[in-house]
C-alpha cells in the first residue's frame, strides 16, 4: 500500500485507517513494522513513546524514532500510515526537527484539550503533517464542554484533522473502572459518552476512530463490538495485538446487500423513495451513508454474510 508523497488531509481518506496498531517504538521488529514487511495486512501504525514506554526507556525511543526517519533505505513509504505518539508537546516540538520528518503522517496527540489545541495545530503546519488527537480527559464527560472543543476544532484546525481517537481505558479509568470480559464498551457506560462524541464531533465533519479493545484472547467480543463501531460510524478502530487486525479489518468490508443498496441510491435514475428488501430508501437523505459504503467496499471489499 503505497503512501501519499505529500501529507494533505484531502488525499488520505480516514477511513484508510482501519485497524490502527499501537507499537512501542523500541519493538525489537519496529523498522519491519513500519515498512509492512512484518504485518502487510497492517494500514496504520503508532510508534508510541507514551503509555507503552517506560519513562526510563525514552532516551532510547527517541533514537529510534530518529533513526528511522533518517535512514532512506528502509521504505516506509511501502507500508502502512505512521503515526508517532509522543509523551507531550516539548518531545513533540524534539521530534519534528529530526532530519526526515516527512516521513511519518502525523503525530497521535495524547490528552488534547482547548488550553494545548493551538500548540498542537502550529507544530502540525511547521512540520506539514497531520494530527490524530486522543480525547482521554475528563472533560469528554461534559456535553457542553465537548460541543465547544467542536466549534474551537472546526474553526482552527480542520484542514489539520486526520481523524479523533477516542481513550477508551482512559476515560473508564476516570471512572474506577476497566473492560468486562464478555461485554463491548456499547454495554457499559461509556456508551452515552460515544454516542455524544459521535453526534458533536462527526456532526462538524471529523472522523472518530474507536477505543481499543484489550482483552486479546476474546475475538466474538470484539468481532461484536466492532460490528457496533461501524454502525455507530466510526471509521477505525485502536488495535494492541496483531490478531486483531484481521477481525476489525473484516468488520469494515461491506455486505453484498448493502452494496447494491448504496449503488441504489446513488443512481441518478433512482426514484425519490423506493423500498428494497423489506427497507425504505431514500436518496436524498441517505446519499452521505452510500457514499461512505461505497468507499468503504473500495478499501475493505466486500463480504456475503455478517463476520
Amino acid at each position: 500500500m503505497d503512501k501519499t508523497t505529500a501529507v494533505d488531509i484531502k488525499k488520505i481518506d480516514p477511513l484508510q485507517l482501519g485497524a490502527t496498531m499501537y507499537v512501542p517504538v523500541i519493538h525489537p521488529l519496529v523498522t519491519k513494522i513500519v515498512t509492512g514487511e512484518r504485518y502487510p495486512q497492517l494500514r496504520s501504525v503508532v510508534l508510541c513513546l507514551e503509555d507503552a514506554l517506560h519513562h526510563d526507556d525514552v532516551s532510547q525511543g527517541l533514537n529510534v524514532v530518529r533513526d528511522l526517519l533518517a535512514n532512506d533505505d528502509n521504505h516506509m513509504s511501502e507500508g502502512p500510515l505512521v503515526f508517532v505518539r509522543p509523551r507531550d508537546l516539548n518531545m513533540a516540538k524534539e521530534i519534528v526537527a529530526f532530519h526526515g520528518i516527512g516521513k511519518i503522517d502525523g503525530f497521535v496527540v495524547p490528552k488534547l484539550d482547548i488550553a494545548t489545541l493551538s500548540h498542537w495545530v502550529n507544530l502540525a503546519h511547521q512540520a506539514d503533517i497531520l494530527l490524530m488527537p486522543t480525547l482521554e480527559n475528563a472533560w469528554v464527560f461534559d456535553a457542553v464542554a465537548v460541543s465547544h472543543f467542536a466549534r474551537t476544532l472546526a474553526q482552527t484546525a480542520e484542514n489539520r484533522i486526520l481523524a479523533l481517537r477516542i481513550g477508551g481505558n482512559d476515560l473508564l479509568s476516570h471512572l474506577a473502572l476497566r473492560r468486562v470480559r464478555g461485554q463491548t464498551l456499547y454495554d457499559g457506560p461509556l456508551a452515552g459518552c460515544l454516542s455524544q462524541l459521535m453526534c458533536n464531533l462527526s456532526g462538524n465533519g471529523f472522523a472518530l476512530t474507536a477505543p481499543v479493545f484489550d482483552i486479546t484472547d476474546d475475538p466474538e467480543t470484539l468481532t461484536r463490538e466492532c460490528m457496533q463501531d461501524v454502525n455507530f460510524g466510526f471509521v477505525g478502530k485502536t488495535a494492541i495485538h496483531p490478531c486483531q487486525i484481521e477481525i476489525i479489518q473484516q468488520c469494515f468490508a461491506v455486505t453484498d446487500s448493502m452494496l447494491n443498496d448504496a449503488r441504489q441510491v446513488l443512481d441518478a435514475s433512482a426514484p425519490a423513495v423506493f423500498k428494497r428488501d423489506g427497507a425504505m430508501l431514500e436518496p436524498a437523505t441517505h446519499r452521505a451513508w452510500a457514499t461512505r459504503t461505497l468507499a468503504r467496499a473500495d478499501i475493505y471489499g466486500t463480504r456475503s454474510n455478517e463476520p
